[in-house]
């Protein structure tokens, strides 16, 4: 048995997809009741309703599993605080493996989450549990806005690119889940830290290239502001979670975000889903 913890997010509700397919059996540990039922949908055997940061639930659901796979929200100031926890508990179980959910180039220190991952990253190396950390790139559901945008005529809203020099590389979150899955599965990928990245690193030029080729017109692209992006997000702009994304964004911004998909294509078994492949079946649904 598996419990996934952020089971109600997209990553979460993947994950769970992927591994009912290969009928592993899993608890989904979600924060709230009203998140249940979408869980259940996506495969999970289990649900178990508690806080993350409590210990006390923590051990409740942490009972009788052989694997956690942590993954926590996105920009929680607290992510390194709950990943000591559960490390700590983790250690008190025999045969229990532990996967965490990171970010590619955790070093990157000056985003607060990146540093906050790596932290959990070295507190679970140091810990003698057997492992696995998986290093996940930007997810090209993350382009959504802009896809949304250009399907409606309009144009490449985005927030990565501010200069023709940046470059970024993507991963598609079903590809992210299927690898993991297998992991899980194989049983064989422990001790081991695996960034997941699909082919190549695009310009913004190559971003409206590839738009304007999909969709038959001139697609150009436009900046979101900090202000409309943190509107849009629901984020309060003096908050830890507006503060880190607008860090994250200003360093991809200022130095790229770049890697390499030979681990995702020798774990997927089969060349991850490129960027245009995503835009094109993205474009093209209703």
């Amino acid at each position: 048995m598996i419990l996934v913890t952020g089971a109600s997010g997209q990553v979460g509700k993947h994950l769970l997809q992927a591994l009912s397919a290969k009928g592993i059996s899993t608890r989904a540990w979600i924060h709230s009741e009203r998140n249940k039922e979408a869980v259940l949908a996506a495969g999970a055997t289990e649900v178990y309703i508690g806080d993350l940061t409590s210990r006390e639930d923590a051990v409740t659901a942490m009972k009788g599993i052989d694997t956690v796979y942590y993954i926590c929200n996105t920009a929680n100031p607290q992510e390194d605080e709950i990943g000591a926890n559960l490390i700590e508990i983790a250690k008190g179980i025999d045969n229990i493996t532990f996967i965490y959910h990171s970010v590619m180039h955790s070093l990157l220190s000056d985003m607060p989450h990146h540093d906050r991952k790596r932290k959990v990253e070295k507190m679970l190396v140091d810990s003698g549990l057997p492992y696995v950390i998986i290093q996940p790139t930007v997810f090209m559901q993350m382009l959504t806005p802009a896809i949304q945008s250009v399907k409606n005529g309009g144009p490449l809203v985005q927030k990565f690119y501010t200069s023709g020099q940046t470059k970024m590389s993507y991963v598609d979150m079903k590809d992210y889940a299927e690898a993991a899955a297998e992991i899980i599965a194989a049983g064989t990928y422990t001790y081991g830290t695996y960034e997941f990245c699909s082919e190549g690193a695009y310009s913004l030029a190559d971003m409206e290239n590839i738009f304007s080729e999909l969709t038959g017109r001139k697609v150009t692209s436009t900046f979101i502001s900090d202000a409309d992006f943190l509107a849009t997000a629901h984020k309060n702009p003096d908050s830890y979670a507006g503060q880190t994304l607008l860090t994250m964004f200003r360093h991809y911004n200022e130095n790229s975000f770049c890697g390499n998909a030979f681990t995702l294509t020798q774990i997927l078994g089969r060349q991850p889903v490129t960027i245009r492949e995503y835009l094109k079946k993205a474009l093209q649904s209703e």
